[in-house]
């Protein structure tokens, strides 16, 4: 006699969790792209979409929010959370530039280090990852729970569908700036 097998339920605050991690890597790609536009604006006058797609987002970023808030056990540890945020962020940087180059034939960026890790910028995201775990991840922390569950599983899985869509689009039609 052949039983039914029910699916696994998925566990409520495991679903939540990957929601605030999903915000969380949304959140960082577009402070990233802010970051870029308004860097470069400053340097060559000139406003231009530098990311891989089409929207306002840079996934290098979001992944690097991600790796810093895996250090939030570091907290009580300044110093430590500093030197580790600029060593993990110089890696991410180096990891994703390398792929690029020799995986996808893209040069997305151009530094000096190998030509893939700027020293301003990993001390700069050392100084954001400081930012992130004092004052905007605690800030969002609070923000997060006033939402009711289900809002905020069919938010994420509303823009997961936009960055989705993005993705397909820009592999299709884009042609990133490159160096």
């Amino acid at each position: 006699m052949l039983t039914a097998v029910s699916a696994p339920s998925r566990s409520p605050v495991r679903s939540q969790r990957l929601c605030y991690l999903f915000f969380l890597f949304l959140a960082g790609c577009l402070v990233g792209w802010v970051y870029e536009e308004l860097f470069y604006w400053a340097g060559e006058g000139l406003l231009r979409n530098r990311g891989v797609f089409y929207g306002p987002w840079l996934p290098i970023y979001g992944v690097g929010a991600l790796v810093i808030y895996a250090m939030k056990p570091l907290k009580r540890r300044p110093a430590l959370l500093f030197a580790l945020c600029v060593a993990a962020t110089g890696l991410v940087e180096y990891l994703i530039g390398w792929v690029g180059i020799h995986c996808l034939g893209l040069r997305l960026w151009d530094y000096r280090i190998d030509g893939i890790v700027c020293l301003r910028s990993v001390l700069s995201f050392g100084v954001l990852g400081m930012v992130f775990h004092y004052l905007l991840e605690p800030m969002a922390a609070r923000l997060y729970r006033r939402f009711q569950p289900r809002d905020s599983q069919a938010l994420a899985e509303y823009l997961a569908l936009i960055l989705c869509c993005d993705c397909v689009l820009s592999a299709l039609f884009r042609t990133p700036i490159t160096y």
